[in-house]
């Protein structure tokens, strides 16, 4: 049966790469100006897409991976349904009304922003921080958030993540172990990555230590730069309830709908050993210094 449906889902990858390839390729320019938010994984990425959630002016839904999807395989489709509490014969249907993926990926979060209220709509990833080129070619107006963190609290986040799986509707605990060099290189290129757009009037450059430490001070930041009034409900957003906010919507990161907690600040002090700093030190050193965490490699 395993084989069975693995067989079939590498068909069903293979027709959308090539019959349906020119689908996926064709020209579609936005005149919309999303917010699209990203950055190396476990650097606050959630938190800031459930506090710009809270603005009445803008739909920052569940992670959809839209933006930087070469294919839609049913597989895809039936996970974005669950996850978007969209019919999978709706989005099915969209699929086959537009010319293009892009215009598609328009189309769908329209819908969303409509359901919720909202005249503007964006996106979370920390994967788009890979795929700008891309995103703002098909979208010129939008606007990126890149959040970045220190690289040594960083790298002890991902040295255990995935945290959970969900099993049943419940929250499962992992006991995830991952080689700390790969963790720190990870930081590296996906933070370099979104530096190459430094200067970009479409980019803003967010630490995540700014918006737990000085909150409302960086949000009025933000909007500013998103060219959005300011709603000091954003400042309260863990009051706030609502489908995209569910744990099984985002289970790597229960803490995001809670009120601010520092405890993961600085938390390689206690997890680090010599050699954990020596790793980091030869891989990660310089743009640590670059990036205002450490004066130098002294540390």
């Amino acid at each position: 049966m395993y084989l069975m449906a693995k067989i079939a889902s590498l068909l069903q990858r293979l027709w959308e790469k090539t019959i349906r390839a020119g689908w996926y390729r064709a020209d579609h320019v936005s005149e919309e100006n999303p917010v699209v938010i990203g950055g190396c994984a476990r650097s606050g990425t959630t938190l800031m897409r459930v506090m710009i959630d809270t603005h009445p002016n803008i739909y920052l839904g569940p992670e959809t991976g839209l933006l930087y999807l070469r294919t839609l395989t049913r597989r895809k489709i039936r996970k974005l349904s669950r996850k978007l509490e969209v019919p999978e014969e709706d989005l099915a249907a969209m699929m086959r009304g537009t010319p293009s993926y892009f215009s598609f990926v328009e189309t769908l979060f329209d819908r969303l922003r409509q359901r919720a209220g909202k005249p503007r709509w964006g996106d979370k990833s920390p994967q788009n921080v890979l795929h700008l080129d891309r995103i703002f070619s098909h979208f010129p107006d939008a606007r990126f958030i890149h959040m970045i963190r220190d690289g040594r609290d960083t790298a002890c986040s991902l040295r255990t993540f995935p945290r959970y799986r969900m099993v049943d509707g419940q929250r499962v605990e992992l006991d995830t172990m991952n080689p700390l060099d790969q963790c720190i290189r990870r930081w590296v290129h996906d933070v370099e990555a979104g530096m190459v757009y430094r200067g970009d009037p479409r980019y803003i450059e967010v630490k995540y230590e700014d918006l737990i430490e000085n909150n409302e001070e960086t949000l009025l930041r933000v909007f500013k730069f998103l060219d959005e009034p300011w709603d000091e409900r954003v400042t309260k957003y863990y009051q706030i309830e609502s489908p995209s906010r569910k744990g099984d919507k985002m289970p790597q990161n229960p803490g995001a709908t809670q009120p601010i907690y520092r405890t993961a600040h600085g938390r390689w002090r206690n997890e680090f050993t010599e050699e954990d700093k020596r790793v980091f030190k030869a891989i990660a050193g310089d743009l640590l210094v670059t990036l205002g965490y450490d004066e130098d490699n002294n540390w």
